[in-house]
């Protein structure tokens, strides 16, 4: 029996970091920013950082170094960054027997371009977007389903897993990406009281909370904490950045504040599917709401101090060790 079974996306990420860019304001918009390069120039970054991403590859390795016993749903290609990945899993005892291989589509890739705390990337979701279910026995053999970003026909596969855990008596953690909030947001709000525990960061929640009607930007996060529970949920947790984190369901209402280390961000990659995890991790684990929060936000913060979504996931012990220094009792 696993603890959670995780579905969604894996990838390949490349980091080049360089200081040869230049930042300067978006003619278009005077909120966002824009990184450029001379055209035509041969760029020697300053370093390079070969590492692995995308939801399900992220949270099933984060719950694993917690101790649990993890298996992925994941579509791979024929090439080495599969070979890669499998690996990676494997050192980890993740159980891979879940995982497809796609004859016809490359394992995604991305590459990130960084300057300074600055990035832009580029995704090729490849096999992302074509995951296949198999061993519909083997589904049954968890006490939770943990759904992160579906894209392309990937999406269909929604649904189809919410109808099956319901079926099977399996718990439903949800983490929506782009395609589910912003393609067929109908779609995710009907299956929405199905789901044990919704994850969001404020902007997700924003963009679900407005998407019945047109609405104004809800600045109150436990205005918006309430308008997305009020959806049929069961349990909500929204994350807003170094602000903290905001959980309801109907009989607790939390906040816990961001933990802050003092120490420089790096990259900020991965940081919510560590935090979603983690808080998910203590949940199986039958830990208590604010010492989940407080747990996941550890090891969220401590993400953000290395580049890639995964070289900074703290195990059970080292999260222990960082709970005695800031004086918190299980």
């Amino acid at each position: 029996m696993f603890d959670c079974i995780t579905f969604g996306g894996a990838t390949r990420d490349i980091f080049f970091k360089t200081t040869k860019g230049v930042i300067f304001p978006d003619p278009e918009d005077d909120q966002e920013k824009m990184l450029a390069f001379k055209y035509g120039q041969k760029i020697i970054t300053d370093n390079a950082h070969f590492s692995f991403g995308g939801g399900a590859l992220n949270t099933a390795v984060s719950m694993a170094k917690l101790d649990l016993h993890v298996a992925t749903c994941i579509n791979l290609g024929r090439d080495e960054s599969a070979h890669s990945i499998v690996q990676r899993l494997q050192e980890l005892s993740v159980d891979t027997s879940l995982i497809t291989t796609d004859p016809e589509n490359h394992t995604a890739l991305s590459l990130i371009v960084m300057d300074k705390k600055d990035h832009v990337a580029f995704l090729h979701r490849g096999a992302n977007n074509f995951l296949k279910l198999c061993d519909e026995d083997k589904l049954a053999s968890t006490k939770w389903f943990f759904i992160t970003s579906l894209t392309g026909q990937s999406a269909d596969a929604l649904p189809v897993l919410v109808d099956y855990a319901h079926k099977n008596q399996i718990k439903i953690a949800l983490n929506p990406g782009g395609t589910q909030l912003k393609g067929n947001c109908k779609q995710l709000r009907n299956i929405l009281p199905e789901v044990e525990l919704l994850l969001l960061n404020r902007e997700e929640a924003e963009e679900l909370a407005c998407s019945e009607e047109a609405c104004e930007v809800i600045e109150d996060n436990n205005i918006l904490l309430q308008k997305v529970k009020n959806m049929g949920l069961k349990r909500v947790i929204i994350t807003d950045g170094d602000k903290g984190s905001y959980y309801i369901d109907d009989n607790t209402k939390n906040f816990e504040p961001a933990f802050k280390r003092g120490v420089v961000v790096i990259d900020t990659t991965g940081a919510g599917d560590a935090f979603g995890a983690t808080f998910l991790a203590c949940l199986i684990k039958e830990m208590d709401i604010p010492l989940a929060q407080k747990i996941a936000a550890i090891n969220s913060a401590h993400v953000t101090e290395f580049i890639g979504a995964q070289d900074g996931l703290l195990t059970t012990k080292e999260i222990q060790s960082q709970l005695k220094s800031i004086k918190v009792v299980n």
